[in-house]
């Protein structure tokens, strides 16, 4: 290719070549920036999708948060009115050993008192003796009670309770009144008669 003079450079037929050559360099510059700047859009665009997902993401774990931290509210709630029922619970049960350990303690002062009124009698000469209740009963009841006669209507001694045995009952099977029954059971609370208690029966007055 032969060198070009600067006159011959400098010729009006050069210069539309020079104009294109210009043009297609800026095309192409034009081009390229235009690449580039699709590139970074598209970059940009990821980028923020990427920043919106974790924004949601970032919502959701708050609204679990707040969903978690009100669930730990109803179950300290719930926890908090188990435990008071549980304390109601052990404050009832208390109250109950202590009625049963006062019932216990009344029983064997009740015992204690049948037994020296007994001892009192057999002294006087009253002959005590224990009720035999029933013959499924006699079968079931230890050696001791089975020896033991029980005393019959119309004769002083012990009796033993049975079920649906009231103290008008048993007045009136020995033929006495309630309130001689009562005076020889000073301890007895006819209202609390249990099955197996022994009571005292006196002899009918005349």
């Amino acid at each position: 290719m032969e060198n070009l003079s600067s006159s011959e450079l400098d010729s009006p037929s050069k210069t539309p070549l020079f104009i294109a050559i210009a043009a297609v360099i800026v095309a192409l510059l034009a081009l390229y920036l235009g690449w580039m700047g699709f590139s970074r859009a598209t970059v940009l665009e990821k980028e923020i999708a990427r920043l919106e997902a974790e924004a949601s993401a970032d919502t959701g774990l708050e609204e679990a948060v707040q969903e978690n931290t009100a669930r730990l509210d109803q179950v300290a709630g719930n926890m908090n009115t188990l435990s008071k029922n549980v304390s109601d619970a052990l404050g009832d049960v208390s109250g109950d050993m202590s009625k049963i350990r006062s019932d216990i303690r009344k029983v064997a002062i009740d015992a204690g008192t049948a037994k020296k009124m007994v001892e009192d009698l057999e002294k006087k000469g009253v002959k005590v003796a224990v009720v035999p209740t029933s013959s499924s009963s006699q079968s079931s009841a230890s050696p001791a009670a089975v020896k033991t006669p029980d005393a019959t209507p119309g004769k002083p001694g012990a009796y033993t309770i049975k079920s649906g045995d009231t103290l008008g009952k048993i007045a009136a099977a020995y033929k006495i009144t309630l309130s001689q029954l009562q005076a020889a059971n000073p301890g007895i609370d006819p209202r609390r008669l249990r099955i197996g208690q022994q009571i005292v029966v006196p002899a009918p007055s005349n």
